[in-house]
């Protein structure tokens, strides 16, 4: 139609009806309580390229991030929906951890899982060089990364791994947004995690993000923090 303009990105023009799902603790296309539900839903409209997520009111308990994909849009109840972060743990890493390498070994692996996130990092291994990643595996107290150590973290060096992590996250992505979400840190249950690596809501490559309407609150770091990350606007 003479009317239509095609999309810079696609062989399509514009539609007015996108793709959405909803989520909640009851009366919701996906129902449960924690982040894997979210992510769940937030992959699922990502790999329809793009749309809606809209998170009912509640509080969900994040063992990993909310990770963001691109044109996605995570909606929540203005000052009722709640990503809190779970209580955290930390252990000493038994064996050191090497550059590159994607397990750590810890002394004490009880309240880590498989699905977490997790930090890594030594006392020389700070800023960019802490490593933040998702638990894939176990073998008794060696876990298996998504991400690969981006520094040696040496026992010698008190090197150590805990579940903390952003609650919301993404990486590598353009277009995407969130609304109207509470982030709860849970500072008092939770050990620092630097702002190069984390944040409330953490961005890295993430051009184009829109943060509107959300509030962070008890995170033990920054609240937000974006990095190498153009045209984000926060309102």
């Amino acid at each position: 139609k003479p009317e239509e303009q095609q999309l810079p990105q696609a062989m399509h023009s514009a539609m007015k009806e996108l793709p959405g799902i909803t989520v909640g603790k009851e009366s919701a296309d996906l129902i449960g309580n924690d982040n894997r539900v979210l992510q769940a839903a937030v992959d699922y409209i990502a790999g329809l390229g793009g749309g809606i997520v809209e998170i009912g009111e509640g509080e969900y308990i994040m063992h990993d991030s909310l990770h963001l994909r691109s044109n996605v849009t995570v909606r929540g109840k203005k000052g009722k929906t709640i990503l809190r972060k779970a209580d955290g743990v930390t252990s000493a890493l038994a064996l050191d951890g090497d550059f590159g390498e994607q397990q750590v070994t810890v002394e004490e692996p009880t309240g880590f899982a498989v699905g977490y996130g997790v930090a890594i990092w030594d006392d020389r291994s700070g800023g960019f060089h802490t490593t933040v990643a998702r638990i894939t595996g176990r073998n008794g107290n060696t876990f298996s990364i998504d991400n690969p150590l981006m520094a040696d973290c040496m026992v010698r060096n008190k090197a150590r791994a805990a579940t903390v992590f952003p609650v919301v996250s993404a990486y590598n992505v353009e277009g995407a947004r969130i609304e109207n979400l509470v982030i709860d840190g849970n500072k008092k249950s939770n050990v620092h995690l630097n702002g190069c690596r984390g944040a409330g809501i953490f961005l890295y490559r993430a051009f184009k993000t829109v943060i509107k309407g959300c509030l962070v609150r008890n995170y033990n770091g920054d609240g937000i923090s974006f990095q190498q990350s153009n045209d984000v606007t926060v309102v």
